[in-house]
């Protein structure tokens, strides 16, 4: 585990607290580097479980090296002797900020960032790693339209000890599957794709697939009620997405995809399906009428996105170019150049 001095890091605004930590902005005085520090508060820096979990978490970051994961950059203790770790800054907010907004997304957007979901879980997994609290609150945005999978503070890594005690729930209760309710022992990665079943749910229609007044009765119908379509409260949600969603919210793990690699297959050809039934040419629809012009499904959720991060934090998409713009400028460009030469002769 790579060891940093906290000393080396200009310490900025508070980006976020949680029960056991908080994160802060920061820049690495050495290189000028913009990062992020997730420290652990001191009231509980002292507890053995959870200094465990936070150094298990380092364990894993530092395992997990891919381009939807959040990057470490190593950690250490402070003089106080609290722990921290440094990981990339992600300006874009997460996808539940963007929820909060703005409600529902385009179907477009979810496959595309349902598709990078897939390929951080696969990593996680392919490495024995259950991240156990996938929800749109750990669904961090770069300002680009990258997703980045954070915050495995209860992850399970299947090659260790668990640290946590048989039977015990441990997730945040409206994303968990059955079994990760009732406590089973043998929990895998597909309890992880119930989790992104319930993500995609709300990412399409702006709610949760299932809602009650108290976690018994939230409990209840993750355990035995029939899981909604996402068709239902969006009539314009391809089927393929609808019924790919209600499998991934099967009570039985056996019933779900076989891995995140086969959701992110099947998300890819519905990208395909519906390239080909709406073009060639371009990707034109009431849904992308007026956002973008031209591209794959893939492009036009990308580029959704990105305007999408941008209307909630200000100004233009990185890399957004108006070329009706820019033909404007050339041709403006191009008369004062013939002016300029015709008043020469």
């Amino acid at each position: 585990m790579s060891r940093l001095n906290l000393d080396d890091y200009q310490i900025g605004a508070v980006l976020g607290v949680g029960t056991v930590g908080t994160i802060y902005a920061a820049i690495d005085k050495r290189t000028g580097q913009a990062a992020a520090i997730k420290r652990l508060h001191p009231t509980v820096s002292r507890d053995p479980l959870i200094g465990a979990r936070f150094r298990r978490e380092m364990l894993i970051l530092q395992r997990l090296r891919h381009p939807n994961v959040i990057g470490y950059f190593g950690g250490g203790e402070d003089p106080d002797g609290n722990l921290f770790y440094i990981m990339e800054l992600v300006e874009g907010g997460s996808v539940r900020d963007m929820l909060g907004a703005g409600g529902g997304l385009p179907w477009q957007v979810v496959v595309t960032a349902g598709a990078q979901i897939c390929s951080a879980l696969q990593c996680a997994h392919n490495h024995g790693i259950v991240h156990r609290d996938l929800k749109p609150g750990n669904l961090f945005l770069t300002r680009d339209g990258s997703l980045k999978l954070g915050d495995f503070g209860i992850a399970r890594d299947v090659s260790a000890s668990e640290l946590t005690d048989e039977g015990l729930t441990v997730g945040t209760h409206a994303y968990m599957a059955p079994e990760q309710i009732t406590g089973d022992a043998s929990i895998s990665g597909k309890a992880d794709l119930y989790a992104l079943g319930c993500c995609l749910f709300e990412m399409l229609t702006g709610r949760k697939p299932f809602i009650a007044e108290t976690f018994p009765q939230l409990f209840e119908q993750h355990l035995r009620a029939d899981p909604p379509r996402p068709g239902h409260y969006v009539p314009g949600c391809p089927p393929e997405l609808d019924e790919l969603v209600v499998q991934l919210l099967a009570k039985d793990p056996n019933a779900r995809p076989f891995n995140a690699r086969e959701v992110q297959g099947k998300l890819f050809q519905l990208m395909d399906r519906y390239e080909l039934r709406d073009r060639p040419g371009h990707l034109v629809n009431e849904a992308t009428k007026g956002d973008v012009s031209a591209g794959t499904v893939g492009d036009v959720g990308r580029r959704m996105l990105q305007r999408q991060i941008a209307a909630r934090l200000g100004g233009k998409p990185r890399g957004d170019v108006s070329w009706g713009r820019l033909a404007a400028v050339l041709a403006v460009f191009v008369l004062v150049c013939v002016v300029i030469l015709l008043t020469k002769r």
